[in-house]
């Protein structure tokens, strides 16, 4: 299909990461499968990052998950879950206590990974840097624990859903987007924002979604622009991602109302700004398609899109 062909050439000479703790870390899909090598698939699996988590419960590895960590909050489920501390700061007592015969994690957890291995606890690498390497990680995961069908079938529903949303905006104008993933706001208005470049898991996601990305490359996956830079780029189009507003004592008025007083950007002036709240959009996992539908709506309000049931 049209969008895994641009997504795959986009991505296809450079090893990419991201830079916010829910999106999938950069580095290579660690191939070997635990479970799989050793003829039993496991049966208590601990979870270092959200991304996995709800992958492993939407394969139907709810049961054997026996610990997350404090970030995970999807499904409702998880919240009765043991917690094991963070990503990066894992608390490696509380993992060992469960006694787990697999520990899954993204690659920026490579470190706590040793670690565990040291502690001689079975450790899978996931990447879901982006879309390719999120859609690959399923299966990974599902032959990992031994329910490659599972795997193969949520795989298959991820990627029609996600070309049906492509067929929609083909031949749609692709408006130039910055995604916003942090910003600071003083004072009552936008004074720097950080956005996703052009290697990171929402630049593939603007590609399906019909946009394209107007921040430029460089060292920095996302790096941090200046009001002035905001300007420079003047995109048609800003998307301020944001989770869990009410813990960080915002309010989404007040995000809008920030935005509202750089008029000499055309998003602000022709409304085209747009606050996308919810960890839907921070975490790339298997409810990747509703995260990719809500952005493609954002971009292109006026095609007549059906709510899905």
């Amino acid at each position: 299909m049209l969008w895994r062909r641009m997504v795959r050439d986009r991505f296809f000479t450079v090893l990419l990461a991201a830079a916010i703790f829910v999106v999938g870390c950069g580095g290579v899909a660690e191939e070997t499968t635990p479970g799989v090598e050793t003829g039993s698939a496991p049966q208590r699996i601990v979870s270092l990052a959200p991304s996995l988590t709800e992958t492993l419960f939407a394969l139907g590895l709810g049961d054997r998950v026996v610990g997350v960590t404090r970030y995970c909050a999807h499904p409702p489920e998880v919240a009765e879950l043991p917690k094991v501390g963070g990503h990066l700061d894992p608390n490696f007592e509380a993992i060992v206590a469960l006694e787990p015969d697999l520990v899954v994690l993204i690659p920026s957890g490579e470190a706590s990974g040793k670690r565990l291995e040291s502690l001689g606890i079975p450790v899978l690498k996931i990447d879901q840097h982006d879309v390719e390497s999120l859609l690959a990680s399923i299966s990974i995961l599902a032959e990992a624990c031994g329910v490659e069908e599972t795997g193969a079938r949520l795989r298959s529903a991820m990627e029609t859903r996600l070309d049906a949303i492509s067929r929609i905006v083909e031949g749609a104008p692709r408006p130039r987007t910055v995604v916003v993933v942090g910003h600071d706001i003083s004072g009552g208005i936008v004074r720097s924002v950080w956005a996703a470049g052009p290697d990171t898991f929402y630049d593939g996601v603007l590609e399906i979604a019909g946009g394209v990305n107007a921040v430029a490359g460089g060292l920095v996956r996302y790096p941090e622009l200046s009001r002035e830079g905001l300007a420079t780029l003047d995109p048609d189009v800003v998307l301020d991602v944001v989770a869990g507003v009410e813990e960080r004592g915002a309010e989404i008025d007040d995000i809008y109302a920030g935005w509202g007083g750089l008029v000499e950007l055309r998003a602000v002036r022709e409304d085209r700004v747009q606050v996308l709240e919810g960890d839907l959009m921070v975490v790339p996992g298997p409810r990747l398609p509703e995260m990719v539908a809500e952005i493609a709506k954002a971009l292109h309000p006026g095609l007549g899109w059906v709510s899905r049931d």
